[in-house]
């Protein structure tokens, strides 16, 4: 009873108080406890990266603890380096419109097929038992779409508006992005040429045919349309 008292302070109380959020009020289905942890802020490096689950997320942070650190560091320990937008103070606040604010999107289909293979299937297979995508799906649209910042719409998970973005990336461009990304952070072009990693990479894009019907897709056009509208994908699946 405590813990559940304790979320429901953080997430009605403290969090939305708190200077950044006064600022920047959240309007997100999530819980903004949940979409806070997503925010990564570095006044020093001079950016504001608002991670996505299941969007290079893991790429994404350990690129930024690299630069950081100067030395390679698991995504785990990575998260943790960096401030959430809850624990900045109103002076500080004042100062994101001076950051490189930047996020990383990717097209519906792939995202959430990517998140029922990490965080459904891969869980089903140890337990000995079977949760089918269709399944998955309906459940989202049963009411649990916004249970999990995985499978969540990346719109839902925005810290600020998509209009003071200084970059919306996507993973389809990601060697092309991440460079960019890095140049701007550390005021200079990377010198080693990137290869993409992904931590928890599931290979969705190459498994969209096995998993995906006419029903699935429409599912997924319908739950993620705010996604497939605001960062321009198509709503056609990408076979």
């Amino acid at each position: 009873m405590n813990r559940i008292l304790g979320k429901f302070i953080r997430n009605r109380i403290t969090i939305p108080f708190t200077p950044f959020y006064r600022q920047y009020p959240f309007k997100g289905s999530v819980s903004i406890s949940s979409a806070d942890s997503r925010g990564c802020v570095d006044l020093e490096l001079g950016f504001f990266c608002n991670r996505i689950p299941k969007a290079a997320n893991s790429t994404v942070v350990t690129t930024l603890a690299r630069i950081k650190c100067g030395q390679g560091i698991p995504s785990k320990e990575a998260k943790k380096l960096f401030r959430t937008p809850s624990q900045l103070s109103g002076r500080e606040v004042e100062k994101i419109p001076s950051l490189f604010t930047f996020t990383v999107v990717r097209n519906p289909y792939t995202r959430t097929l990517s998140a029922y293979l990490d965080k459904v299937e891969r869980r089903a297979l140890r337990d000995n038992r079977r949760t089918s995508f269709r399944e998955f799906l309906q459940s989202l649209k049963n009411g649990k779409l916004y249970s999990n910042g995985h499978w969540a719409p990346q719109s839902a998970l925005l810290l600020l508006p998509l209009d003071q973005f200084d970059l919306i990336g996507k993973v389809e461009s990601l060697d092309s992005v991440l460079p960019l990304i890095e140049e701007k952070v550390q005021g200079s072009p990377p010198q080693e040429h990137f290869k993409s990693f992904l931590a928890n990479a599931t290979g969705a894009s190459t498994k969209l045919s096995a998993y995906y019907d006419a029903e699935s897709a429409e599912m997924v056009r319908f739950l993620y349309q705010d996604d497939f509208t605001l960062f321009n994908y198509p709503d056609r699946l990408p076979l």
